[in-house]
């Protein structure tokens, strides 16, 4: 860890109505904040303002930039100014010329914060919904590192209960990664079939261009949106059929690679035209999809009668442009991608690393060896976690299982 304090950016760079900079200091260090360009509206120097007091003022020469600090305890002060570049880059030019490390706000976190706590702000700043971030927050603010204490505290006493308990947080573990990335939820079928049109009545805004020539879409094309508070990425993918045309087959192909990524896929069956073979590979081919019978305000196709018949009664009725059947297709989606949600006060792990971690500490529990990797767990290293480790584990999460 550096013995210089350190400052960073802590808003998101380019335009704004403010940003805020928080400077982290080393012990004894306080002197420092009087070197700097800032002139108190009450006339005492930043060193000597109250803990939490927020202090308004100008910044550097002259009339100078009006900013506004506040001490958030005896070694952290933030800096609020104008929104926008200019303002902030100038406060920053000021603290490095003072003797601060300038530094990106991941490592300000570590600097400032115990460093399993830092892990799991880091992520709690990376969600992109409310529900998301609490479910972090919680984790943040003591659950993770209570629960890793206490199996700490209470072995060798049992290592069958030990084990059963990490095999239940690594559970969660799917679940924990989703929370700062989204489900990829993939709709599939044959050129003409709606998909443009459903990612437009799920997102309830156009995203994706809609034409009624087969083959349009060449690419695929993603939206992200949030259902039940969960982050959620959808992928419009080129029609699914044998095709001459070397632009089109390329997007098939994408088309597939997506598809065989996705962790829900929506087979979409357009119930006016008749059935075909197409159809039924589909359906084969992803046994656990939702099968959406698109397009149901359209006369259903009555032609020969299929064997076996081809429709189901598990079957989702939806049109996208009447919007009927829009509401219990979302239900489907959220229930399918997160059948159950964790209680409270459960353990999440939410990195890549703590899984990693946790499924080493399940094969030492035999060995009585599990302390190191518990430990190693709250020390929250830097060390990047062996992808077989995670890979071996995501098949249990109770998200997709």
């Amino acid at each position: 860890m550096s013995k210089s304090p350190v400052a960073a950016l802590w808003t998101p760079s380019g335009r704004g109505a403010i940003a805020t900079i928080r400077v982290c200091l080393e012990p004894g260090s306080r002197p420092l904040l009087d070197a700097l360009p800032y002139r108190a509206a009450n006339g005492k120097p930043l060193s000597a303002q109250a803990i939490g007091r927020i202090v308004f003022g100008h910044w550097g020469t002259g009339a100078g930039e009006e900013a506004v600090t506040c001490a958030i305890d005896d070694r952290t002060l933030e800096i609020h100014c104008h929104g926008g570049e200019a303002a902030a880059r100038s406060i920053l030019r000021d603290l490095e010329s003072s003797g601060c490390l300038l530094v990106s706000w991941p490592e300000a976190l570590r600097h400032g914060e115990l460093p399993l706590r830092a892990e799991i702000v880091e992520q709690v700043c990376r969600a992109t919904t409310l529900r998301t971030a609490a479910i972090l927050w919680e984790q943040a603010n003591g659950v993770f590192e209570s629960s890793v204490r206490s199996l700490i505290e209470s072995m060798p006493a049992s290592t069958t209960t030990a084990a059963e308990r990490i095999r239940d947080w690594l559970a969660w573990g799917e679940f924990g990664l989703h929370l700062t990335r989204p489900w990829r939820v993939v709709l599939a079928g044959r050129p003409n079939v709606g998909k443009s049109s459903l990612i437009n009545a799920i997102l309830g805004y156009t995203r994706s261009v809609v034409f009624d020539q087969p083959g349009t879409t060449r690419d695929v094309v993603s939206a992200s949106t949030a259902i039940d508070g969960w982050p959620i990425e959808l992928s419009d993918t080129a029609g699914l059929r044998e095709s001459a045309d070397p632009l089109e087959a390329e997007g098939i192909e994408r088309a597939r690679a997506t598809l065989n990524a996705a962790n829900l896929v929506l087979v979409l069956i357009d119930i006016s035209q008749p059935k075909s073979q197409s159809d039924r590979a589909l359906i084969a081919e992803y046994p656990r999809a939702i099968i959406v019978a698109h397009k149901c305000d359209l006369p259903t196709f009555e032609g020969m009668e299929e064997e076996p018949p081809l429709e189901s009664a598990d079957w989702l009725r939806v049109s996208s442009k009447t919007g009927a059947g829009i509401d219990a297709l979302v239900t489907a989606i959220s229930h399918t991608l997160v059948p159950r949600v964790p209680p409270s006060k459960c353990l999440i792990p939410v990195t890549e690393r703590q899984i990693a971690l946790l499924a080493r500490a399940v094969e030492a529990v035999q060995r009585s060896d599990a302390l190191g990797s518990l430990n190693e767990l709250l020390a929250a290293s830097d060390s990047s976690p062996p992808e077989q480790a995670h890979s071996a584990n995501r098949k249990g999460s109770p998200a997709t299982s």
